[in-house]
């Protein structure tokens, strides 16, 4: 916990740094705010998915927000230091918290199960209704695996900021 608040202090200590981070938190806020309630709109994400929000979703959209947020600025630091990011964490964790809901219950899972199924017709059968199935009995689990795959991602390249800043190669 000490090296995110330090790489944050030290990169959130450039005013540019700053903005981005609070751009990045209103757009993944309102990304987070309009997908997390696809399950109830039938996999569709708009601005009228606002009225399905509850406390639940809407501590997960601050949440992954947040991490999202802090996130950027470290990424386009490390870049612009020369340095490598560890990007993966942190694209599986948004992939994670938007797909999980859209999943759930649009027609995409079904349609794309069903292509699969015609070049191997043994797939055929339930497979997509039991995945989104699983996607929605399990979406509070999805939510909380890609919030700790954004919180790994932030350790992660809030320990490469700490590492440039104390380890002169």
């Amino acid at each position: 916990m000490k090296k995110i608040i330090s790489a944050l202090k030290t990169v959130l200590g450039f005013r540019a740094y700053q903005w981005i981070a609070g751009i990045s938190f209103v757009v993944f806020l309102m990304l987070y705010l309009t997908t997390l309630p696809a399950s109830y709109t039938g996999g569709y994400s708009s601005l009228m998915a606002l009225e399905y929000l509850n406390p639940t979703l809407i501590s997960f959209s601050v949440l992954m927000a947040l991490l999202v947020a802090l996130l950027v600025p470290l990424i386009i630091y490390l870049i612009r230091q020369g340095q490598k990011s560890s990007k993966s964490s942190a694209t599986g964790g948004v992939l994670i918290g938007v797909l999980a809901p859209m999943l759930c219950c649009s027609p995409i899972l079904p349609i794309t199960i069903g292509f699969i199924a015609t070049l191997l017709p043994t797939l055929g059968g339930t497979f997509g209704v039991q995945i989104q199935g699983f996607i929605a009995t399990h979406q509070i689990e999805l939510f909380s695996l890609a919030s700790l795959l954004l919180w790994f991602a932030l350790y992660q390249n809030a320990r490469k900021v700490i590492c440039d800043v104390q380890c002169e190669v």
